[in-house]
């Protein structure tokens, strides 16, 4: 690019020169022909700054020299002009080169390259023949001067660059048409500007040298011409960030990969939006890695929380075992003496000791009935061998109310769903019977889904809370550590709890 560059401004001030002392063109030619080379090379240095990785900084540069190179022919050196008449018209494929790679840097389909392949040969092999055919004394290797093998590579040359110039509009439209928003917003000011230079020239030329409007419209498509590196500059200005940067960035942030951008190659490298973009994926970034902790550090509270409850289950089921076992057991053989004791030696007992023996019979049988209804109230038997519904409706028929039972089908769940519903359902059938003031009671058991939903309601008066003692706060708990919701609604109409239980086990 530096080279292109100092080569330009050379190349430049070389051209100007040289026209200014041929005589032969006005000075708003001359200045107009100046100033659209200086202009593509300074478009050409500001896209290379904004994006040195893309090669169209290059191209329009390269296309600034090449129209100080057409001017080259006005020297009178004859070496110098053998070399320049080649090159007469070097910036016609150029041009085309940087319109149908503008805004990416590169041909994208095979059409593109036909085109500008086609330009580059016909644009060079007419220049040859021109060169071999000139008749001008300057020109050292002319093999037939005076022919009109001149005049031929002329007239071929400007019927191939019509045709050309033809396809890279038609290109352009098609591009233009069929692009998305960012595309159009950078091809419209280069389109603008040919479409105008094309109409202008086009007209100017098929009016012929004679017709008094055939300079003006030739001046106007020069001016035009002197405009369209703006209309590159300004496409370079207009655009964003570019999408190659954007992913690099993306994916070595940290050396974590984080996202994944839709490709637009009509966009650029703005350091400003690279910035906010690297600060919105450190914010991005920081976001997930929160969140994934959060989830991890989540599932294990409820993974502690379920095996909680697993252990507690498993405790009560001890305890049960060791009352049954231990204490009743020792208990029933106590009564089992007594009586004996009553029945062989009752008649020599004075009255006042078999009165003794008698209470204390009661008082044993009253502890191991209450010693029973204290392990039935740890872990029912019955729940673990018959399962919920039979519990449910054990449960129902000892209360001294009115219980009206609805179950749907309910299969053997596991153990800790079973265990909670059960703990659900008598925790608010002892809250009605105590607090509520009523005599009926409905309980609700059904499966719907993944999702075991248990529900008692009463029409007493109301005043439960979650918060209001620790036996619903404790369910809640219990039944949150499994995954589920525990909800009461309680009022002048009454009380409903309401649990929801997930079927599925928890980890």
């Amino acid at each position: 690019m530096t080279g292109l560059l100092v080569a330009g401004l050379a190349l430049g001030v070389t051209a100007l020169t040289l026209k200014v002392a041929d005589g032969a063109h006005s000075a708003l030619d001359t200045a107009l022909s100046t100033v659209t080379g200086f202009l593509f090379l300074l478009a050409g240095a500001v896209a290379h700054v904004r994006r040195p990785a893309n090669p169209i900084g290059v191209l329009i540069a390269l296309a600034g020299v090449a129209l100080f190179l057409e001017d080259l022919q006005f020297t009178r050196d004859p070496l110098l002009y053998t070399i320049a008449v080649p090159l007469r018209a070097a910036s016609s494929p150029v041009i085309a080169h940087l319109v149908l790679a503008f805004p990416h840097g590169r041909l994208r389909s095979r059409w593109e390259r036909l085109l500008v392949a086609a330009a580059y040969l016909v644009v060079l092999g007419s220049g040859v023949v021109g060169l071999l055919a000139d008749d001008d004394p300057r020109d050292l290797l002319a093999i037939r001067p005076g022919s009109d093998g001149g005049a031929f590579a002329d007239r071929a040359l400007e019927l191939a660059a019509t045709a050309i110039s033809a396809g890279v509009v038609v290109v352009l439209l098609y591009r233009w048409l069929t692009g998305r928003l960012p595309q159009r917003r950078l091809l419209s000011p280069v389109i603008t500007i040919a479409l105008l230079g094309a109409l202008t020239s086009g007209a100017g030329t098929a009016l012929g040298d004679g017709h008094p409007l055939s300079q003006p419209l030739l001046q106007a498509y020069r001016i035009l011409f002197c405009l369209w590196p703006l209309a590159f500059l300004v496409g370079v200005l207009r655009a964003r960030v570019g999408n190659a940067e954007m992913i690099r960035l993306l994916l070595e942030r940290d050396g974590i990969g984080l996202a994944a951008l839709v490709q637009d190659d009509e966009v650029w490298k703005d350091s400003r939006s690279i910035d906010a973009l690297n600060a919105a994926a450190g914010l991005v970034l920081d976001n997930q890695r929160l969140t994934a902790e959060l989830e991890h550090r989540l599932a294990e509270v409820r993974a502690s929380r379920a095996r909680l409850v697993a252990a507690g289950d498993e405790e009560r089921r001890r305890l049960e075992r060791d009352l049954h076992d231990g204490a009743q057991q020792r208990l029933v053989s106590v009564v089992l003496l007594l009586r004996m004791v009553g029945r062989r030696y009752g008649d020599g007992l004075p009255p006042q000791v078999r009165a003794l023996v008698s209470g204390s019979v009661d008082e044993l049988q009253t502890a191991i009935t209450e010693l029973r209804e204290l392990a039935r109230g740890i872990r029912p038997a019955i729940l673990t061998e018959a399962g919920l519904v039979a519990a449910v409706r054990s449960l129902a028929d000892r209360s001294p109310m009115d219980v009206a039972l609805s179950v749907g089908t309910v299969p053997r769940l596991d153990a800790a769903v079973e265990a909670t519903a059960y703990f659900v359902t008598s925790e608010a059938l002892t809250n009605a019977l105590k607090h509520a003031q009523t005599d009926r009671v409905g309980v609700r058991i059904t499966t719907e889904g993944p999702e075991l939903r248990v529900e008692v309601t009463d029409r007493g008066v109301g005043g439960a809370s979650l918060d209001g003692g620790t036996g619903l706060a404790g369910l809640r708990d219990r039944v949150e550590a499994l995954g589920g919701e525990l909800m009461v609604s309680s009022g002048d109409g009454g009380t409903a709890v309401h649990a929801v239980i997930p079927l599925v086990e928890m980890p």
